[in-house]
């Protein structure tokens, strides 16, 4: 989807573009991922106070552009919709902390299954990976 696509998505459903929410769907619509409201006000090119990024994130949320999900640290952290953002996955290498984006998605069979065998209706799904990446693995 381009992003004259988006707009036009985002405006139909009732959202008033503002240049913070153009900076913020921009963000993710450009990769941003599980990023926290301190970690996206820290990328914005204007200095918004955090309240501002916080009812910005509330009506991205809102119309479904973004999904919340509060990690096991207790931090609420953001991500891209399935119908605004391809799924994907991450991946994190033990050996140096580094985090990386795994640009394919689980296959669709594997989500009906799951959708079959535990009477759930899956609307978005990520996955994570953990190992070492190639610059730790070439070190041994």
């Amino acid at each position: 989807m381009n992003f004259a696509g988006i707009w036009k998505k985002l405006r139909d459903m009732g959202l008033r573009i503002t240049p913070l929410k153009k900076q913020v769907v921009e963000l993710f619509i450009n990769g941003a991922c599980g990023l926290s409201a301190r970690d996206i006000h820290d990328r914005l090119s204007c200095n918004p106070h955090i309240s501002t990024v916080h009812r910005c994130l509330g009506s991205l949320e809102k119309v479904g552009f973004l999904r919340p999900d509060r990690n096991y640290e207790g931090i609420l952290r953001y991500r891209c919709s399935r119908s605004f953002y391809p799924d994907h996955g991450h991946f994190k290498c033990e050996e140096c902390g580094r985090k990386f984006p795994v640009s394919c998605s689980l296959p669709d069979e594997f989500i009906k299954m799951v959708e079959k065998t535990c009477s759930f209706k899956i609307v978005n799904s990520d996955f994570f990976l953990e190992g070492k990446c190639s610059k730790c693995s070439v070190e041994e």
